[in-house]
């Protein structure tokens, strides 16, 4: 499988308003490094709106491919969201950009409205 489509995400890391916790598989995390398009001798010959656009690009693919990799672990736990996301930036240097995802898989419902 390679989408994590249907699963749901939230920074909060209390359970979300209008939700109960059905199962609680536990602690997601994921860490993918790449390349610095700064470090590039590409670079050397761009503008500097180029190079901070080719970063700004690589920040958002890298994002969401961390995005879906918790996902996907999500899914195989058996949970439908993820509680308690975050996701950080560490900008390495010569060695790249690593980036770190977080979170609590959960098995989320809707409350009734008489729960």
């Amino acid at each position: 499988r390679q989408s994590s489509c249907g699963v749901h995400f939230f920074a909060t890391p209390e359970v979300p308003e209008g939700y109960k916790i059905q199962f609680l598989p536990g602690f997601v995390e994921e860490l993918v490094v790449n390349d610095d398009p700064e470090y590039k001798w590409i670079d050397k010959i761009r503008t500097p709106r180029a190079s901070n656009e080719a970063r700004q690009l690589l920040f958002m693919k890298l994002s969401g491919e961390v995005r879906r990799k918790i996902g996907l672990k999500a899914l195989e736990l058996g949970a439908n969201a993820v509680i308690g996301y975050r996701q950080l930036f560490d900008l390495e240097g010569e060695t790249g950009i690593a980036v770190r995802g977080i979170g609590t898989a959960v098995t989320l419902s809707r409350l009734q409205p008489e729960e």
